[in-house]
Formats: C-alpha cells, structure tokens, sequence
C-alpha cells in the first residue's frame, strides 16, 4: 500500500498490490476485505504520527505564506450575468469584463461569443460543488476558450490548473478563505486573485487585506447572499412528475421558482448548469460604503452579482458601482440608487463590525 497526498493536503491510502493465497474452494467475504483494510490503514496512520520528524528552522506558517507578487492596476466593475439581458446591459452600460453564470452550457457558448465579438474580456463561472464524474463540465468551459474562470471548487481549481496553457483563474468566496495564510497557499496554486469569504465582518475582511498581498483580493460589494445551495431540485419536484433532468422536463428553462417566509421575505430560487439549486437571500447586501476603505487598501476587483434583475435593473447597479469607483458618486447614493428596484431592500448584511481584533 503506498500514501498519497491531495490538493488540500489530506492523508490518503492506494493499494498498490495484494496477493491472495488460499486452497482451492475457499473464498474471503468481502466484509472480511473491508475489516482487513480498516485495521490497515489505521495501523499505518498511527506508524505515521509516531515517526519523527526534523523540525524546520522557519515556522509552518511562514512556510506556508510564500511570497506572491501583488497587483496594482485601475480599479474595476466586473458584473456576474446570470441572463442574456443582465448581459446586453451590462455591455451596453460600458463593461469591459464580465463573468457568466448560466444555466445551460449551449446557451453559456452563445453568451461568451456574443460579449466577445464587443470587445469584452469573458470569464465563465465553474460550478460550486463539483462531483466524481461532473469533469466534462469542466472540460466543456475550457473549450469556450474565456479569458479567466471563475473557480469555485478545488476540483475546478486542480483541473484548470493541469492545463498546458491554463486561463486566468479569479478564486469565487466558495473557497471559503478568511485568513492570509489560506490565501497565500491558494494564491501559489495558480490564482490570481481570490474572492474574500462571505463569512467576513468588516474587521476581518481588513484584517485579511492587511497580510494579503497588495490587489490580490477580490470584493463582491453588491449580491443576494446565497444562503442554502442543494441537490434537490424544487423545480422538478414542484413542477414535473420526472425524476432526473432526462425526465422532468427542463421546467427551469420556462419558470422561476422562489421561497416566501414566515416574515414575507421572498427568496430566489436558481438552478445551475448541474441542477443544484441556490437559495439566494431576498435582501441585496451592499458594501458601498466601505468601497473608498477598500480602494485605499489596495483592492482593485470588485464584483457585482446580479440574480434576477431585469435588464434596466443591472444598468442601474453596475453603472452606479462603476461611479462610486472611480469617486463620480457618494456610497450612500449607490445604495439608494440600487434600493429602487429592491423590494425587501438593501442591507450592509455582514460588512458592520461583530467582532473586535485585539
């Protein structure tokens, strides 16, 4: 049996040969294979940890934290499109990088070929959770040939990192970073930037910037949270009577699904291109006001996630960031301005102080 070690580091065990010898006519259960094995694995594990070590001069952290360069270059808008309109409008508004998200891959292809024939820089979203067996996915945004991904699994982070001539990689907060250690070690695997964990409060997120290297850390400062991702599909189980995309119908493709709450808070409902269904909260969640901070501490990518909004909608909150970057416009009339169209309104969400760094 011969060890192996993972992307993010965890221990594996790979037979690398077994020989039986047993008389003719009998035969080893297989309950009795999988004990074997356990008692195995376990043995070598504990031979593992009792093994010493020499110990480093410089500390793990310091080991891990490798040096990466930084990036300094115009602050910019990138607008998330989930739909061919939030696109037209975004592109007509003057975007000149955008990020797909769709929910059909033939529909994405058109997509990213219309953006570019306008001169766009195109970056297409992997999906979050990435199964044995769904690399094709993969595989298929590759061959759009997009500028940069957005990468939200490790899977998708290994598998676009293999390529020969691999594209942009920009890290989506899926990866779930929230400390600068994390964030140097990914950032050596092949990222550009990455995108700060949704988790951060205003003094962890500065806390982050603060050890990370200079323009390397991305913001999402205007999104619906997404609060609960699954692979039960609401639509199919609400609106068809199949039980897999070969059978239910593709009800997705003509409705649009959402939750209500006890409170009245209606909460969209969005399938990805694997039919998992995203819960995203019902409240947009603004970082305007920490936007002129952010600058300051040397982040230059923001994103601007858009779920269902229409296609004046989009042109209204990407123009309205776009200005507040580049310091044509207040925070707080960014927010009003994208509080128009909001039904349940716009929060600083997380982006307020819940903890204090001693």
């Amino acid at each position: 049996m011969k060890r192996s070690t993972s992307l993010v580091g965890l221990l594996a065990w790979s037979v690398g040969g077994a020989a039986v010898g047993l008389a003719a006519g009998l035969h080893v259960p297989v309950s009795e294979l999988k004990e074997l094995r356990r008692a195995l694995v376990a043995k070598l594990t504990a031979a593992i940890a009792h093994v010493e070590r020499p110990v480093a001069s410089a500390s793990m952290i310091d080991e891990v934290r490798r040096p990466c360069p930084s990036l300094d270059h115009d602050p910019i808008i990138v607008a998330l499109c989930r739909t061919d309109a939030q696109l037209d409008a975004v592109l007509e508004a003057g975007a000149t990088e955008v990020e797909l998200d769709w929910m059909e891959l033939v529909g994405l292809g058109r997509a990213v070929e219309r953006a570019r024939r306008r001169g766009v820089r195109v970056g297409v979203a992997t999906m979050r959770v990435q199964k044995p067996g769904e690399e094709c996915i993969d595989q298929h945004l590759a061959k759009l040939a997009p500028d940069h991904v957005l990468v939200r699994s490790w899977g998708s982070l290994a598998a676009f990192a293999r390529l020969a001539a691999p594209p942009v990689l920009h890290g989506d907060f899926s990866l779930n970073v929230t400390n600068s250690v994390t964030a140097a070690w990914v950032l050596a695997h092949g990222l550009a930037t990455l995108t700060a964990a949704h988790d951060l409060d205003r003094e962890q997120l500065f806390a982050l910037l603060a050890r990370a290297p200079r323009g390397r850390i991305a913001v999402t400062i205007h999104h619906h949270v997404p609060t609960f991702h699954t692979e039960h599909c609401v639509y199919a189980h609400l609106l068809s009577t199949g039980r897999d995309y070969k059978t239910c119908g593709r009800p997705c493709e003509q409705h649009q699904v959402a939750l209500r709450d006890r409170v009245g808070l209606v909460h969209p409902v969005v399938v990805d291109v694997g039919c998992r269904n995203t819960v995203f909260n019902a409240q947009a969640q603004s970082a305007a006001s920490l936007v002129p901070e952010l600058l300051s501490h040397g982040v230059r990518r923001f994103r601007v996630e858009l779920v269902r909004e229409s296609a004046e909608e989009a042109a209204r909150v990407f123009t309205a960031y776009t200005q507040l970057a580049a310091g044509q416009l207040a925070p707080r009339d960014v927010v009003r301005r994208a509080a128009v169209h909001e039904q349940f309104g716009v929060t600083r969400g997380t982006m307020r102080t819940l903890t204090v760094l001693r």
